[in-house]
C-alpha cells in the first residue's frame, strides 16, 4: 500500500501516514502547549516499534507511546479519530508526574539515585548501541538506564544516550560506577539450583494434589542432574532483567570459588543465566552454543534473547570465554 495515499473512508493508510495523520490531528489538539514528534523506537535486540512523543515544549525528556497495535487496530477497522482520542485520554492520566520526570531529568544528582544497568549482546544491538553510552562485558555490552517509577504510570525506563552524558558533564567511568552501585544496592543477585526453583514452580501451580505428568518431568530432570552434576539459575531478586548480575564486580570468581571449578554461563534469557559446573574437565561449550541458538530460535520472543551461544568462565585466569559461531561449526576447533 502506498503510504502517500489520503485517509478516506476506503484506503487504509500505511504505517508511514498513519503516523503522519495522527501527528497532525495532536498537534491541533495540543496547540503550542505540547511538541508531537513521530519516532521509531530501536528496542532490544534491534527491533523497530513506532510511536509518538507528546512533551513539553522546553522539556528533552518525553514519553513515548508506542503505536504498533494501534496500527493493527485501525487496519481492523478503528477510526483514527478512536485512536487519537485514546492516545490523548494515556497522556492526560500520566501528565503531572510525565511532566515533573522530564523537568529533573536534566539535574544529573536527581538521576544518579534512579540510574540501573542492562545487559545486552553486542552483535544483536550494533544499531542501538551506536547511540547508547555502554562499557564492554566480553562480547556484550553494559548499557544504562534511568527507572521511572510513579505511582499513575508504574515503573518505566528511560535508557541514557550520549548526548544526555554531554548535558550532565558526566563521562563514562562516573556513569557506570554510579549504575552498578545502585543496581548492586537494590538488586541483589540470587543463585539457586534449577530443582528448587521448579520445585517452588511446581509447588505454586499445582499445590498439593500435584500433577502426576509434571513430576515425572520434575523427577527426569533431577535424574540428569545427578548423572551431569547440579544446575544453577542466576538473576536478580525482581528476576527482571536479571542477567546483568554476572557484570556485578568479583561476581564470576566468587561463584568459581564457591563451586571450585569453571563454569559454563547458558545464556537464557536477558532475565537469567545458567551455571554449570565443568566436569572432569570437559569441553562441551560448542554443544551448549548449539541449544542456546536453537532456543533463541524457537522458543524466546526475540527481545528476551541475551546472546546466541554460551560462555566458560576460567577462574584462574578470570576469563569470560564466549563460544563463537566458528566453534560450533567446528566442533573439533
Amino acid at each position: 500500500m502506498n503510504n502517500n495515499v489520503a485517509a478516506n473512508n476506503n484506503v487504509i493508510l500505511g504505517m508511514d501516514c498513519f503516523l503522519e495523520e495522527l501527528k497532525n490531528r495532536l498537534s491541533e489538539y495540543y496547540k503550542d502547549e505540547y511538541s508531537v514528534n513521530i519516532k521509531t523506537i530501536t528496542k532490544n535486540n534491534d527491533k523497530v516499534r513506532h510511536g509518538l512523543s507528546i512533551h513539553k515544549r522546553g522539556t528533552n525528556v518525553s514519553p513515548t507511546i508506542y503505536l504498533d497495535e494501534a496500527y493493527e487496530d485501525y487496519t481492523k477497522g478503528k477510526s483514527l479519530c478512536e485512536i487519537a482520542s485514546e492516545i490523548i485520554a494515556t497522556r492526560r492520566e500520566c501528565k503531572e508526574s510525565l511532566d515533573f520526570e522530564a523537568e529533573h531529568f536534566m539535574d544529573y544528582e536527581w538521576v544518579r539515585s534512579r540510574l540501573g544497568i542492562r545487559l545486552i549482546g553486542k552483535s544483536l544491538n550494533s544499531k542501538r548501541l551506536k547511540e547508547l553510552p555502554h562499557v564492554d562485558f566480553s562480547d556484550m555490552a553494559i548499557v544504562f538506564y534511568v527507572e521511572v517509577d510513579e505511582d499513575s504510570i508504574g515503573k518505566g525506563t528511560i535508557f541514557i544516550k550520549k548526548e544526555y552524558m554531554d548535558e550532565w558533564s558526566v563521562n563514562i567511568k562516573r556513569l557506570y560506577t554510579d549504575a552498578m552501585n545502585n543496581a548492586m544496592q537494590k538488586e541483589q543477585p540470587v543463585l539457586e539450583d534449577i530443582m528448587t526453583m521448579l520445585m517452588e514452580l511446581y509447588n505454586a501451580r499445582f499445590g498439593e494434589e500435584g500433577d502426576e505428568d509434571y513430576k515425572a518431568v520434575l523427577e527426569g530432570i533431577r535424574d540428569g542432574a545427578k548423572e551431569r552434576g547440579k544446575m544453577y539459575v542466576l538473576s536478580n531478586q525482581s528476576r527482571n532483567n536479571g542477567a546483568s548480575v554476572i557484570t556485578y564486580p568479583g561476581m564470576l570468581h566468587d561463584i568459581g570459588e564457591s563451586l571450585g571449578s569453571d563454569f559454563y554461563i547458558i545464556p537464557s534469557s536477558i532475565h537469567e543465566v545458567i551455571i554449570l559446573p565443568v566436569i572432569e574437565d570437559s569441553d562441551h561449550g560448542y554443544l551448549l552454543s548449539a541449544m542456546v541458538k536453537e532456543v533463541n530460535e524457537t522458543k524466546l520472543e526475540p527481545e528476551n534473547v541475551l546472546s546466541d551461544h554460551a560462555y566458560r568462565y576460567h577462574r584462574n585466569t578470570n576469563w569470560l570465554e564466549p563460544f563463537s559461531q566458528s566453534v560450533i561449526d567446528d566442533p573439533a576447533a
